[in-house]
């Protein structure tokens, strides 16, 4: 009887494991998003298969750099398309090119897309206020409820009289959610929108891409109050370790796609392929004249490890720019359980039913990390019958302790 089965040698693929966002935010609503409308402000977009198929959830494109109109975003990738698709795809996903694995909370939810990026990788506050004035503008139109803001004006101005704050505030009395991404650099002092007193402004926490509460901790982000004396960020989200889709037609793809095949190969089959694989990654092409597997796939996993391949479609991403839509569609989900409360009242029930990281202060963190199910149950109790709801105790403590720096 031969042994050829025992003797099989069998290699891990060094992909990395990240967590999908409804697993590491411990979703346990059957709510999605459905019926809800997100205006995501961002750099620029593509119509990717996880906001398009099997159904288009693309409301409106606004391209407020040539302040034109369409359907859909360009197909073609620019450098401006990717953190624009990468935030729509984190607050409204559904995960389309995973099989579901890694889509967002509001996977059904549709989304008006609006680029503010031109061809020089320049963000104005100007043209910042031009898609905020737009979004209101068209809000009845395509029944916009949120607006997620992932980035940010360019002026230190904190005050009630810049542009964007009063937006903002216009926003929110208006009925919109304005949730706005607090930024990446605890040293830095705090932008509109990120410190407009009606923004939902959210710092990010690391959960070390594990399920262990234990584990817990906070990403870096910027911080402080507004000219109110409110504390920025109100809450906290997922910043690090989150998947993110890789734009198709680029050669981040086209090496993503070869790395992850000879990451699966066996040992003989890897070394003969990569003769016709190796001229789509950034591998050494000296590794064509190595017979060393263990060498070969040192550099592959560095490759993958380096550009945080987590698959062909996916790779994992970091930011407070990608905390913020997390909330975005956990509001989604709060909307779709009571449409009637206000942008006030939803505040109010994410700061309630936050979860504050014990051992860390709690100036960076706000109120604590958001909690998903307390939020949407609260939400569907109604603001009145908030102490009933599984937050439990209300979260409204003063935050004094200072961050030390």
């Amino acid at each position: 009887m031969s042994d050829t089965a025992t003797n099989t040698q069998y290699y891990v693929p060094s992909l990395f494991p990240a967590l999908s966002i409804p697993a590491r935010m411990r979703s346990k609503f059957n709510y999605s998003g459905n019926g809800v409308c997100i205006a995501m402000i961002d750099s620029g977009f593509v119509p990717h298969p996880d906001l398009t198929k099997p159904e288009n959830r693309i409301r409106r494109y606004y391209d407020a750099v040539k302040e034109q109109e369409s359907d859909l975003p360009p197909a073609k990738t620019e450098f401006w398309s990717w953190h624009g698709t990468m935030t729509a795809c984190t607050a409204a996903g559904n995960g389309y090119l995973s099989r579901k694995l890694y889509s967002s909370l509001a996977y059904n939810a549709s989304v008006v897309l609006v680029r503010t990026m031109d061809e020089h990788g320049k963000i104005p506050t100007t043209r910042i206020v031009h898609a905020m004035q737009w979004c209101l503008n068209n809000a009845k139109r395509y029944g916009i409820n949120i607006i997620n803001m992932s980035v940010y004006a360019d002026e230190l101005d904190v005050s009630l009289e810049h542009p964007l704050t009063k937006l903002v505030e216009e926003a929110s009395r208006r009925g919109i959610v304005v949730v706005a991404a607090a930024g990446n650099n605890p040293r830095a002092p705090l932008r509109s929108p990120a410190c407009a007193p009606s923004a939902i402004t959210v710092g990010g926490l690391d959960d070390r891409n594990t399920l262990d509460l234990e584990d817990n901790g906070l990403y870096t982000s910027s911080f402080g109050q507004t000219v109110e004396g409110s504390v920025k960020p109100e809450v906290i989200a997922p910043a690090i370790w989150l998947p993110a889709p890789i734009l198709r037609d680029t050669p981040v793809y086209e090496e993503a796609s070869a790395l992850t095949a000879l990451d699966s190969m066996t040992d003989e089959m890897m070394l003969k392929t990569l003769p016709l694989l190796i001229t789509s990654t950034k591998l050494p092409l000296e590794l064509l004249r190595s017979k060393n597997v263990a060498e070969v796939r040192t550099h592959i996993e560095g490759r993958l490890t380096n550009e945080k391949i987590i698959s062909p479609n996916y790779k994992h991403v970091d930011g407070t720019s990608f905390a913020a839509p997390i909330v975005c569609s956990v509001v989604a989900q709060m909307i779709e359980a009571n449409p009637k409360l206000t942008p006030q009242a939803l505040k109010e029930i994410l700061v309630a039913t936050a979860r504050p990281l014990a051992s860390y202060p709690r100036e960076p963190q706000g109120y604590g990390v958001v909690r998903v199910s307390a939020a949407v149950e609260a939400a569907e109790a109604g603001l009145e019958n908030l102490e009933n709801a599984e937050g439990g105790e209300q979260n409204t403590a003063p935050i004094s302790e200072t961050f030390a720096l």
